[in-house]
């Protein structure tokens, strides 16, 4: 029997400009691209808050999936807008704009079943609500995320959230700059190997794959081949969710069976960024359950 996972993280409405086009409020967040990865392999209890005026769009999004929204907030609010442009030649997206709406009062409550659930993943957030919400989680199995604008500003706050969890997804950039001491990425990630419960760092490169750092290695994985990469939005997160999903589907968490997983998460990573928004990830996740 396959272990259960529980999400916290974000709903976004992203209005996004690629070098492939332009799309304009499409329902996104690091919750959903996880959850979408993710709930091929196993049930998923969504934490999150959305706005009224996308809470269907998110509820139809994850219609016919092993998804339980029972930690899902409705705010009269509007929900969290995000206006951002993706550069193919660096690899980096840029917030042109970004509209909080009902994103700053979330207070993350988790059921029983989610606090019960073996494997929980951080979405990036502040590290006050990360560790929160793992003060309310039993998980055997901890994956977290972050990104630049807490890893420079809140740095010691993040490295305490780090250091409560297993697994640590981080881009190049977002691991130099917790660990900037370090002079390279390679350096920061073994400099965390062992801090507290930390058992792995998954390192995410774009297009060059990502890197499994164990306490007795780094293995670099290629990224799966990709006719058009058209929106790369969310293709961390799809990464999170493939890896921990296969994790629970397998009931393992052992470092052996680590490496297997990047490579699911690698390859829900490349069925994101194919397509404009979730309907790559969609698809993919109806066809399997």
């Amino acid at each position: 029997m396959s272990w259960e996972i529980t999400v916290a993280g974000t709903v976004h409405l992203d209005d996004i400009a690629t070098p492939r086009g332009r799309r304009l409020r499409q329902i996104g967040g690091s919750s959903l691209y996880f959850t979408l990865a993710a709930a091929p392999h196993a049930r998923v209890h969504l934490n999150a808050i959305v706005g009224g005026d996308a809470e269907a769009e998110l509820r139809q999004t994850l219609d016919g999936l092993p998804v339980d929204l029972a930690g899902l907030a409705v705010s009269p609010r509007p929900t969290f807008r995000w206006h951002a442009v993706h550069d193919f030649e660096r690899w980096v997206a840029e917030t042109v704009a970004e509209e909080p709406g009902c994103e700053p009062e979330w207070r993350p409550r988790l059921s029983p079943a989610a606090a019960r659930a073996e494997v929980l993943f951080l979405g990036s957030m502040r590290p006050a609500l990360q560790r929160d919400i793992l003060a309310q989680s039993s998980a055997r199995l901890i994956g977290v995320d972050s990104m630049t604008c807490f890893t420079g500003t809140e740095r010691d706050a993040v490295l305490d959230v780090v250091g409560g969890c297993d697994i640590l997804f981080l881009n190049r950039v977002e691991l130099s700059s917790l660990v900037p001491e370090a002079g390279s990425w390679q350096a920061a990630a073994l400099s965390l190997r062992g801090r507290g419960r930390l058992r792995a760092l998954v390192v995410k490169g774009g297009p060059l794959g990502a890197a499994l750092v164990t306490p007795s290695a780094l293995v670099e994985s290629p990224a799966p081949p990709v006719d058009t990469v058209v929106d790369p939005t969310g293709a961390g997160d799809a990464v999170a969710g493939g890896f921990l999903g296969l994790c629970a589907a397998a009931g393992r968490d052992d470092d052996a069976f680590f490496l297997i997983a990047l490579e699911e998460g690698l390859g829900r990573a490349a069925a994101a960024i194919g397509t404009f928004g979730t309907s790559g990830l969609r698809r993919i996740a109806l066809n399997a359950t």
